[in-house]
């Protein structure tokens, strides 16, 4: 059993990003690689592995897109922000960012379109958790 496993995380590593999972907190972080471009195909690797590991429960999403130069084409941003299993599981969805960039793209993924759980944009980790952990569990 890996010490990731033993600290109640489990970490899954993709072409496009890294997926981990703290059990504890329920807490899904999705970790974008640098100098990607993610098209519908790769998010839906991403989409279908997420819900995999969360095995059914109810998560929160946090998307550390931090020190990268990556971007997600409209199709893909459609299929993730719309994927009716993946948002029916999401309780509510963290975006960390850094530069100019990948901020852009961020606030257009929240902007146009429709997201049946709450979205915000940050540039701290830990805020970004604590907002997270604000959110109960929907019924």
């Amino acid at each position: 059993m890996s010490s990731l496993h033993l600290l109640g995380m489990e970490k899954h590593d993709f072409y496009s990003a890294s997926i981990s999972l703290d059990n504890q907190q329920n807490i899904l972080t999705v970790k974008f690689k640098d100098n990607i471009e993610v098209d519908v195909k790769e998010i839906t690797i991403l989409v279908d592995e997420s819900i995999r590991i969360v095995d059914g429960r109810k998560f929160y999403l946090l998307v550390d897109a931090r020190d990268i130069l990556s971007s997600m084409d409209r199709s893909a941003r459609k299929y993730f922000a719309e994927h009716e299993e993946y948002n029916r599981l999401n309780i509510a969805q963290a975006i960390v960012v850094n530069n100019m960039p990948t901020r852009l793209l961020a606030m257009a993924y929240y902007k146009f379109y429709q997201h049946q759980n709450p979205v915000k944009i940050f540039t701290d980790l830990e805020k970004a958790k604590q907002w997270l952990l604000e959110h109960s569990y929907p019924l």
